[in-house]
């Protein structure tokens, strides 16, 4: 049997086109992976933006706020949070 009874030859022929869309839906999914982070970057600053300013209007809120800091941050933002006038503590009054 030769290439044109086996039906390799119709695969061989498609292999091109095969790559060709693989390589388009790659490019597809990079995109959209870029918009998703760029919504996401958007809806963090959005929220940070609205918290910050309620925030800064109610002691109770910043209280609460500073409260969930520590939970949620790694050592490093903590003290960068600290420098902008944050009261983050770790639970225990340590403040490290």
């Amino acid at each position: 049997m030769n290439n044109e009874t086996n039906g390799n030859a119709k695969l061989e022929k498609l292999r091109p086109r095969d790559a060709a869309l693989k390589a388009a839906i790659a490019v597809e999914q990079v995109k959209q992976q870029r918009a998703k982070a760029k919504l996401q970057a958007r809806e963090f600053a959005a929220v940070g933006a609205a918290v910050c300013a309620y925030a800064s209007r109610s002691a109770e809120f910043r209280g609460m706020v500073s409260e969930a800091l520590p939970v949620v941050c790694d050592a490093k933002t903590r003290e960068f949070l600290v420098s902008r006038g944050w009261p983050v503590e770790l639970a225990g009054g340590s403040g490290r």
